[in-house]
């Protein structure tokens, strides 16, 4: 959904046990640093619709993979694509027996694990949300996968969110809310529970407002948090972040991933026939 309100962004510093602190308002720099972006490639399957989660592929070394995956927003079945760097569709995956309210955003995880966020409002507000997790498959081709759904609850009632993320060593999941004034970073459990309901924790508030999408560098020493018009660079999490605006073509979007070298930013549009973008710091 698009912003109703201009970012603004507070930052607010809070204890990991109690989730309360000392409330700063600041305004986000501007990075010099990354470039303006450049076009990675361009879709043309008319099946992509509407990207609303981006991630890269788990697997390095030997078996390393110049692959992407992506998931429609509201609207598709449970299913996502694998794209190369050419934005060639390589394979359609459906995940079997999930059928998303609002997929929004899709992560990658430990042990070569993918995430998926059935986290959006839809237009209500939820107290519980969804998170699946899936093996990314081995071969890459048309199939159907296994996957297993965990149920999170907020600890304070109803919300909105777009963006989710995924400690790359710990493994926990993070979910953003997207909020007209200021979003909160909620954390999930550290062993979550597939039969039960999955309790949250509050973990920081005063992050930017509107947030789509967002992911954490393979390396673990930053994460993004991607609005329409900016992205946000965190080097830890209750650091002051670097605004860095989207790329001038960039279309409308909400999906983001970093790439494999944690210095690069892959932004994605919605629409059909729209583009990969590349973000660089240098």
């Amino acid at each position: 959904m698009r912003p109703k309100t201009t970012a603004r962004l507070i930052a607010f510093a809070s204890s990991l046990t109690l989730g309360v602190g000392l409330l700063v308002s600041v305004a986000a720099p501007a990075s010099a640093t990354w470039n303006g972006g450049a076009k990675l490639c361009t879709h043309t399957n008319p099946e992509i619709k509407e990207t609303s989660g981006l991630s890269r592929s788990t697997y390095k070394g030997k078996r390393k993979r110049k692959t992407f995956f992506l998931h429609n927003d509201s609207g598709d079945t449970g299913r996502f694509f694998a794209v190369n760097k050419k934005c060639k569709t390589r394979a359609v995956i459906t995940v079997r027996g999930v059928q998303p309210k609002d997929w929004e955003d899709m992560a990658p995880g430990p042990d070569h694990t993918l995430w998926f966020g059935d986290i959006g409002d839809n237009g209500e507000n939820r107290p519980s949300i969804s998170v699946t997790r899936i093996k990314e498959p081995r071969k890459i081709r048309d199939r159907s996968v296994a996957g297993t759904t965990y149920t999170l609850r907020y600890p304070d009632g109803a919300h909105n969110s777009e963006a989710m993320m995924l400690h790359p060593r710990t493994g926990r999941v993070y979910v953003i809310t997207k909020n007209r004034v200021a979003g909160t970073i909620y954390r999930a459990p550290k062993v979550l529970d597939p039969n039960g309901v999955n309790v949250m924790t509050k973990v920081v508030g005063g992050v930017p407002n509107g947030l789509s999408g967002a992911d954490w560098a393979r390396n673990g020493e930053r994460f993004v948090l991607r609005g329409y018009k900016s992205v946000f660079i965190y080097d830890n999490m209750y650091g002051e972040p670097v605004r860095t605006p989207v790329p001038a073509g960039h279309t409308f979007g909400e999906a983001v991933t970093w790439h494999r070298n944690s210095r690069a930013l892959i932004l994605g549009g919605e629409g059909v026939g729209t583009a990969l973008w590349k973000l660089k710091d240098s």
